[in-house]
């Protein structure tokens, strides 16, 4: 079978590794939190001009709606164009399933009729080919609905991986912030429902409807040929039976976003409860009482839910149920009472009776089928709504002068704002060719912001970025990309091969020899081979049981061996350290400084290990560098850096009661209490 996104092997010769990275990214209970944010910003985005940040705003301001036909054209095309057999094979179910009720109604009259005649062959006859044909219908439809509902599943899981990689082509900023998020999420969340998620609903729900339609004409063609207003008592009947269930959808609906947030909570206490990381925790802080007191709060609540729907899911069944009681009371009375009269022959009896009580099952059928389609289609806007997000471009040249090493990098004038929230207020600054700048400050200064504002993850509001004098904004996003070796603070390593993980690439694609080579120059090729590990080696546990794992130290090296493979013109570490101790933080920091070469390269940390290795020091708060310089140049103003760093030296400077620092104790050997 061809799949365009995931099995569709001719065009995409890695579509499984392709495929299981999606998967990797969607299921958050399979990976670290985060994870499928780190993914993104590792794959995902470099930036386009502000002509399609105006047409983003543009197209967001207003809420795109579709019609239910509408979404159901589109899901069927994105269907049958993955699997063109599936029109054949619904055009086939809908037939099979329109004559069985048909014959089903008509085989007792004619066998009736016939045998009024006396005629006792043509009257098995009938029986044998119409049970035939009616057992042929069944085996056939359900042969093929078996067919169709693997076919769906597939597609369900096409649909999930376009999702996924349609989020990677979008701006950044939906991954992190604002109502396009909630929109990726819910449409995420409408297909992750298994046989109820959209995908089954926009592809069954309108075949469903059809069938009864048909047997709808049948049935009431039938009922007309009794009496005409029979039909009409059973079509008010049915239409009353409609309201009430479209009151029990408006009730659904208004508790959906409450069940959202309990399935949230729910989510997280399966989560927490399955998480090994979190049992020292629990014990060492005596946490269970605190966890089960948490869990019967959440399930008290949900069990409120649940009660307070099915109470109003109750009723409406049955006001439903009275009223069916009432118009099949009344169709059969009628029809027996014209039985006696002599109106109605006997063999015309039981055609009449099936039809009463088909015609009043397909109405409500009908009236079911069309009220779920209009639930669906909530869902359906969800998804369309994503993937209408608009992408960024990939056309246009790459100046050569960005590509000139090493680079120089100027922000001018520049505005940011989350929202409302301004972080960024008419920025300046400039960084010179092959400068070494630490990027210091408290949490929240804006360090990680500027940083995705250089590589392109976010665009300012106004004001320029400027990379040797071009704006990146003009520049092709995977020219941009190209330029930067970026390490996060929570880069992730994959569940794929040494050589995967470090190239970022197809292991067939990556360049083995430049590969052990990164590897040595990051200190982990001695490693790596005394304990067997080679590029085909996966790593992590998430997925293979014998996978790598590597401890702090390890880690930040092999994402320096990642940054140097990369080979990027402008090296940027933020708070790459973070997690470790300050000797392996000095460490680490020499290898990148030794490796950097005459590339411009920024430190971001909050921390001052990165300090002693930078040309300039920039002290960032509320969005503004106030303090900038060297290291003993800012120490000698005896500001905001002066105190960061005396603060933090003073936990490895403190004297003890005889004198001697903490430091000098170290070194002293301590006696062993036996």
């Amino acid at each position: 079978m061809k799949i365009r996104s995931s099995i569709r092997a001719e065009k995409e010769p890695l579509v499984q590794e392709r495929f299981f990275f999606c998967s990797l990214v969607y299921n958050e209970d399979r990976i670290k939190k985060g994870a499928r944010e780190r993914f993104l910003e590792t794959f995902a985005v470099c930036p386009e001009g502000r002509e399609i940040m105006k047409e983003t705003r543009k197209a967001l301001g207003k809420k795109t709606r579709h019609s239910i036909l509408s979404n159901i054209v589109y899901f069927q095309k994105c269907l049958y164009k993955e699997f063109p057999r599936m029109a054949v094979y619904n055009i086939v179910i809908v037939v099979c399933r329109s004559l069985a009720p048909l014959l089903t109604i008509l085989l007792p009259g004619v066998v009736l009729a016939v045998a009024e005649r006396g005629e006792l062959l043509a009257g098995l006859a009938v029986i044998v080919l119409m049970g035939g044909a009616m057992m042929a219908c069944d085996a056939l439809s359900q042969s093929l609905s078996m067919k169709s509902y693997f076919y769906e599943n597939v597609f369900r899981s096409i649909l999930l991986s376009d999702a996924v990689l349609k989020q990677t082509k979008c701006l950044y900023k939906y991954v992190e912030y604002g109502e396009e998020k909630k929109i990726t999420k819910r449409a995420y969340q409408c297909l992750d429902n298994g046989d109820y998620a959209v995908t089954y609903k926009m592809l069954d729900y309108p075949w469903e409807l059809l069938v009864n339609v048909i047997a709808f004409c049948f049935y009431s063609t039938a009922l007309y040929t009794l009496k005409p207003w029979v039909v009409a008592v059973l079509l008010l009947f049915s239409l009353a039976n409609y309201g009430i269930s479209r009151m029990r959808n408006k009730w659904q609906l208004a508790l959906r976003d409450k069940f959202a947030q309990s399935d949230r909570e729910v989510g997280y206490l399966k989560r927490a409860f399955r998480d090994s990381g979190i049992a020292k925790d629990i014990r060492i802080f005596a946490m269970n009482d605190w966890l089960m007191a948490f869990r019967r709060k959440v399930f008290k609540e949900r069990v409120g839910l649940e009660k307070k729907n099915n109470r109003k899911l109750f009723l409406a069944e049955c006001l439903m149920m009275l009223l069916s009681v009432l118009r099949n009371g009344l169709a059969y009375g009628y029809l027996l009472y014209s039985c006696f009269q002599g109106d109605v022959a006997i063999a015309a009896f039981p055609v009449y009776f099936g039809a009463i009580t088909g015609f009043s099952g397909f109405v409500t059928g009908m009236a079911k089928a069309y009220s779920d389609l209009r639930l669906a289609n909530r869902d359906a806007e969800y998804f369309r709504s994503h993937m209408e997000l608009p992408e960024i471009r990939e056309g246009g040249q790459t100046p050569e002068a960005l590509l000139r090493q090493p680079a120089r990098i100027e922000f001018r004038d520049v505005t940011f704002s989350f929202g409302e929230q301004k972080v960024y207020d008419h920025f300046n600054l400039k960084i010179g060719a092959g400068e070494k700048v630490a990027l210091l400050g408290i949490n929240g200064a804006g360090k990680t912001t500027l940083i995705k504002l250089l590589c392109g993850l976010y665009e300012p509001d106004q004001g320029q970025i400027l990379i040797n004098g071009v704006d990146i904004s003009t520049v092709p996003k995977r020219a941009l990309y190209d330029l930067f070796s970026v390490v996060f603070q929570e880069a992730t390593i994959f569940p794929y091969p040494v050589g995967c993980n470090l190239s970022m690439k197809r292991l067939k694609d990556t360049d083995e020899e430049r590969a052990w080579n990164v590897l040595g120059r990051a200190g982990l090729g001695e490693l790596f081979r005394e304990k067997g590990i080679g590029m085909d080696s996966y790593m992590t546990k998430d997925v293979f049981s014998d996978g790598v794992e590597l401890s702090g130290g390890q880690r930040q090296r092999f994402l320096l061996a990642r940054a140097l493979y990369k080979d990027g013109h402008i090296l940027i570490l933020d708070e790459p350290t973070s997690a470790l101790d300050p000797i392996a933080e000095s460490q680490i920091y020499q290898e990148y400084v030794n490796i950097s070469g005459g590339r411009t390269s920024l430190f971001v940390s909050h921390r001052l290990a990165s300090t002693r290795f930078s040309d300039r020091i920039l002290f960032l708060e509320k969005g503004r560098v106030i303090e900038e310089g060297t290291h003993e140049e800012l120490m000698a103003k005896g500001g905001s850096y002066a105190h960061m760093f005396e603060v933090q030296a003073h936990y490895y400077q403190s004297k003890d009661a005889e004198g001697q620092t903490l430091k000098e104790q170290c070194k002293e050997p301590q006696a062993v209490e036996s």
